[in-house]
């Protein structure tokens, strides 16, 4: 969905807002712990964020015109529902950037405990923009995820040129248009080691082949996900390496 600029300047000032929120989190930087991926570094690189139901707090009452408006405005875009409660409430939440500073796109995992699923929230309407897109920019070898998760654990073990797809099938135009721009010569498929992934992974070498891009298949143990394994195989840093 194409935002104007008012809007985009909306949804950029909500993930700021999330992101303070994530930093004084106990609950959000626990996971951040659990998952393998609480580097302060990552949260202030890609500006990870938090939902915890406050947002509307900060906003203008609904009865002021003001406060319709910016409430009608956050539902058009999805950061908010028609009910008016937060679309991510209880979630991490992970912006993709454009080059400008932009968010393009926003992910959200489910951490908080009762909270309804999904697990894996994302904004309405197709998929746009590449998450660490400089890193394709600066290395022709990629590694390419199936979800961000995952990606940001690479990325924390010291493998910084990784992006992700947004699931299994979610390899998007976006993706390999970006690669095509930035000259990638090699793509690392780190696509989960389950049916979902094998089969996704099968259908973006076929894209990536037919570009003239160079890929591999990195293989997991049967079942895993590149987050799964490096947090029991350690350090992940050698253990991802190899």
């Amino acid at each position: 969905m194409a935002l104007d600029a008012g809007e985009q300047e909306l949804l950029n000032q909500v993930i700021a807002y999330y992101h303070e929120t994530l930093l004084a989190s106990p609950e959000a930087l626990v996971y951040l712990d659990r998952r393998g991926i609480a580097s302060r570094e990552l949260i202030e690189r890609h500006r990870l964020g938090f939902a915890n139901r406050t947002l509307g707090l900060r906003l203008p009452a609904g009865q002021v015109k003001a406060g319709a408006e910016i409430r009608g405005r956050l539902q058009k875009i999805g950061v908010l529902r028609q009910s008016g409660h937060e679309h991510f409430n209880g979630c991490l939440v992970v912006p993709v950037f454009d080059a400008a500073g932009n968010v393009t796109e926003v992910y959200g995992r489910k951490i908080t405990e009762g909270v309804n699923p999904p697990l894996h929230l994302y904004l309405p309407g197709p998929h746009r923009g590449v998450w660490n897109e400089p890193a394709l920019q600066a290395s022709p070898e990629i590694i390419l995820c199936e979800a961000l998760i995952d990606a940001m654990t690479f990325w924390c073990a010291g493998y910084r040129n990784v992006t992700a797809a947004y699931g299994a099938e979610g390899f998007t135009d976006d993706l390999l248009a970006a690669m095509q721009r930035h000259d990638t010569r090699r793509v690392l498929i780190a696509f989960d080691r389950d049916d979902a992934g094998e089969r996704g992974a099968e259908k973006v070498s076929d894209k990536l082949i037919a570009a003239g891009i160079e890929c591999f298949r990195l293989q997991f143990p049967k079942g895993m996900d590149a987050n799964e394994y490096a947090r029991k195989v350690t350090p992940a840093s050698r253990s991802l390496g190899i």
